[in-house]
């Protein structure tokens, strides 16, 4: 009545409850350590900007003691920046509410220093053209020399227009969110103004270069600023569940085409979690079963297959030289085979079979009260896929070299004087009866 077995096992829906709340703790947990641990990190980032526009300012407050408000702005940002470090290290990171106010204030701040950023980006270009207008209209050689690489050559008079435009270019220079190809491209273009010397071909050159190139930052920008906040609260989860669920994370442009893709990509790994949870759930559960009844692991292999397919192996003793095979594989299946052991592949003879089949039978009752202790667990029976009876055709000897072994393994061997002399485990141990 009991030759190798073949069941898909699946949960009660109350164990399956309980899993899912532990999932949406741990993903609460890993998404708000990780909202925190990003923002921290931009924050710093914009902690350390603006060093030379610091410099500009300064000279700006010495010379016409006006820099449009750039000190005052960036003394409130880094007060700004300042207060987060107390508020992050006074947060109990196994206290998940606790962390999710943290990750929001956090992320509130991190949202305004970003707004400070750009605010700041466009006093500091405005800054570089007064100081450079100043340069060129003062006769200060030690100053000037100190910037040199602010200091045109520009003879010819353009107007408003061309000033308009490099304060523009250089506004979105400074603006840390395009990508490195734009930035080259208006680094590009304000050199290129600075060394035309004709009036018309510079005009030319605004019109034909430098007003499509503005157009296209702003076209990136804005369309950054669309999808932004929804970007990165995704791309947060994303790190997340990735760090949680051991992916490799990869880095992805803000656009509404990543958008896309994340929530996909995030619904994806949620799916494979909730299988993977409950797989690993049964297994463990399989696990603790057998070590109450009284078996213990004896050895362990992993293997995977050319089509994909991973299975799991246990040994746990059963009787004198003895073994129960327990295959659990990623689809959910769960193989059970009792055999004897060696330490080589081999068929065993007639009376290995017969001796075989009689501690299958024995294996019967065994396996009624491991599926009646799974239930207790929360474990059901979701499909019967083969149980089959004892039988010499199903007699296998199990080569314990292709497993990791705990301990030295019995290898089964038939007694010469009765074959019923192999001891397996009483009854009252495997049944728990008296």
């Amino acid at each position: 009545m009991s030759g190798p077995k073949t069941s898909r096992y699946t949960l009660t829906p109350e164990q399956r409850r309980i899993l899912a709340e532990q999932r949406e703790m741990d993903r609460r947990k890993a998404v708000a350590s990780q909202n925190i641990q990003r923002n921290s990190k931009r924050l710093l980032q914009i902690g350390g900007m603006f060093s030379s526009e610091k410099q500009v300012s300064a000279e700006l407050m010495k010379r016409i003691k006006n820099d449009g408000g750039f000190s005052q702005k960036i003394n409130e940002l880094e007060m700004l920046i300042a207060s987060i470090a107390p508020v992050v290290a006074g947060t109990d990171n196994n206290d998940v509410p606790a962390l999710e106010r943290t990750a929001e204030v956090v992320s509130e701040r991190a949202a305004k220093a970003e707004k400070m950023v750009r605010e700041l980006s466009d006093i500091a270009a405005q800054n570089e053209v007064k100081l450079q207008a100043h340069l060129d209209a003062a006769i200060d050689q030690g100053f000037s020399t100190s910037f040199v690489e602010m200091k045109t050559t520009d003879s010819v008079s353009t107007g408003d227009v061309r000033d308009k435009m490099r304060v523009q270019l250089l506004q979105m220079k400074k603006n840390q969110i395009l990508p490195v190809g734009l930035t080259e491209e208006i680094s590009n273009a304000i050199l290129g103004m600075e060394e035309i010397q004709d009036e018309v071909f510079l005009k030319n050159y605004l019109a034909l270069t430098v007003s499509p190139l503005i157009k296209k930052c702003k076209r990136f920008l804005s369309e950054y600023e669309e999808c932004h906040e929804e970007f990165e609260k995704l791309y947060c989860e994303y790190d997340a569940l990735c760090e949680l669920y051991c992916y490799t994370a990869q880095e992805y442009p803000c656009t509404s085409e990543s958008v896309e893709f994340l929530k996909a990509e995030i619904q994806r790994m949620k799916k494979a979690a909730i299988e993977e949870d409950e797989q690993a759930y049964i297994s463990e559960c399989l696990d603790e079963v057998m070590e109450e009844m009284g078996y213990n692991v004896l050895g362990r292999r992993e293997v995977t297959k050319k089509n994909g397919k991973h299975f799991q192996n246990r040994l746990y003793t059963y009787g004198e030289g003895t073994a129960v095979n327990v295959t659990c594989s990623s689809d959910g299946k769960v193989a059970m085979e009792l055999g004897g052991l060696d330490d080589a592949d081999r068929i065993p003879d007639d009376r290995e079979a017969s001796l075989l089949c009689d501690s299958m039978e024995s294996f019967c009752d065994d396996f009624k009260e491991i599926e009646k202790r799974l239930l207790a667990k929360g474990v059901i029976l979701a499909e019967r896929i083969s149980l089959l009876p004892p039988s010499a055709e199903y007699a296998q000897i199990i080569n314990t070299s292709d497993y990791e072994i705990k301990g030295e393994a019995e290898k089964f061997k038939v007694k010469k004087q009765h074959r019923n002399a192999v001891q397996l485990k009483p009854r009252s141990e495997i049944n728990g009866k008296v």
